[in-house]
């Protein structure tokens, strides 16, 4: 629960960020990072929740949690978006760390 009000209020920022006529730079990074392991953590959770039902092809999370497992691909990888956070957010060096 802590992560959703966390990924939330970062939400938020963000959004009041843009309203008031600023860019979102490099801190979409952090959202897409977040959001894509938090995403396969909720989806893993509810259908530890769910048992076997929460299993069977047919159901919502267990669809989800497949389309879940491509988030740290799509939109840039993980890894990707971890260059870009160390570079352009904390400003170490480029390459490989």
């Amino acid at each position: 629960m802590i992560g959703a009000r966390a990924y939330q209020l970062f939400t938020y920022a963000n959004a009041s960020r843009f309203l008031d006529g600023e860019s979102i730079g490099p801190e979409s990074s952090l959202n897409k990072v977040f959001w894509s392991e938090y995403d396969i953590a909720l989806h893993e959770t509810a259908l530890e929740l769910l048992g076997e039902k929460g299993e069977l092809a047919d159901t919502d999370w267990a669809e989800g949690y497949v389309f879940s497992l491509a988030g740290p691909i799509y939109a840039g990888t993980n890894e990707i978006q971890r260059d870009i956070i160390a570079e352009r957010l904390l400003g170490l060096p480029k390459g490989r760390r």
